[in-house]
């Protein structure tokens, strides 16, 4: 195996570590501003100015990068903030989102016939079970509404995933910035088809400079240096060195969700959390599993 440079482990630490307080942020924000008008604001930043000093990705067509737009944007971020516009916590939303990963390898199954171990299996089972717990000791019906919405976002992100594989997107910088500009005027039309000129109103007037901030780290640093450095390191090194450190997103979502905004975790959600975490180690870590229980069979057998 490839040996990962140090300077690259600690970025990619750092991205995951960063991504994962970012759901912090984001709910801070959403004390301030509509969610619609969060997620329209954040791709509008995402886009300009970047998109009149970055060429467009090549070799990749406007719809694909018009399709990717519209599920990163509109199905992935906008289901995630207003689901937690709704209740749910960061923490669990940061945890819920790595759902995605189960529907990228289902995904990866029924169209490129690649193949689902037991260990997949029993992950992804542990991981609902620790669900259904979250479900359990959920407050409330609108906050399941929330955590049925952000599992949706989670279904969407694997999607783009999808649409990435597909189309053999190489510059991952131009292809966010890009795809910005498409999720940009669907997201402003729902904004004003569902809550009216309120929420364009209120941004003219009663915009905080916390809120700016907010949206401008999800825009920049979240979004376009995120992604950037993400498949950067992902086309560096082999994916089964990199995909592993993603587990490190939620574990910093809950710990910074309970540091930050005192995120209530009693006892049966502890055991959610940590039984929801253990079952994505356990996926993203599927095939070191497997090599080392096969490694230490062929020793026995010796």
């Amino acid at each position: 195996m490839m040996k990962m440079d140090f300077r690259d482990l600690l970025l990619i630490v750092a991205v995951t570590v960063m991504w994962g307080s970012n759901f912090s942020v984001i709910d801070i924000s959403l004390d301030g501003i509509d969610p619609f008008m969060l997620t329209a604001l954040r791709f509008t930043f995402c886009a300009f100015p970047l998109v009149f000093f970055i060429d467009k990705p090549k070799n990749i067509s406007f719809p694909v990068i018009a399709l990717y737009g519209l599920l990163f944007g509109v199905g992935m971020c906008w289901l995630m903030n207003y689901g937690m516009f709704l209740g749910v916590t960061a923490g669990v939303t940061s945890l819920l989102l790595q759902f995605s990963a189960f529907f990228t390898v289902i995904w990866g199954v029924l169209l490129f016939g690649e193949k689902m171990t037991a260990i997949h299996v029993t992950g992804i089972l542990m991981a609902l079970v620790g669900l259904l717990f979250i479900f359990h000791v959920t407050e409330d019906d609108t906050q399941d509404l929330g955590l049925f919405l952000v599992l949706l976002a989670a279904l969407c992100w694997s999607l783009c995933n999808v649409v990435v594989k597909k189309s053999n997107v190489v510059d991952m910088f131009a292809f966010v910035v890009w795809s910005s500009l498409y999720a940009m005027p669907p997201l402003y039309l729902m904004t004003y088809w569902v809550k009216g000129a309120a929420p364009f109103q209120a941004l003219l007037v009663d915009i905080k400079g916390a809120v700016v901030l907010s949206i401008l780290f999800q825009a920049y640093v979240a979004t376009i240096f995120g992604y950037w450095v993400w498949n950067r390191l992902m086309r560096k090194y082999p994916a089964s060195q990199v995909a592993p450190l993603s587990v490190i997103v939620p574990i910093s979502g809950i710990v910074t969700s309970w540091y930050v905004l005192d995120e209530p975790i009693g006892s049966e959600k502890l055991f959610a959390l940590v039984l929801t975490v253990m079952g994505i180690a356990l996926f993203i870590n599927a095939q070191r599993v497997t090599d080392y229980i096969m490694a230490n069979a062929i020793r026995y057998k010796k």
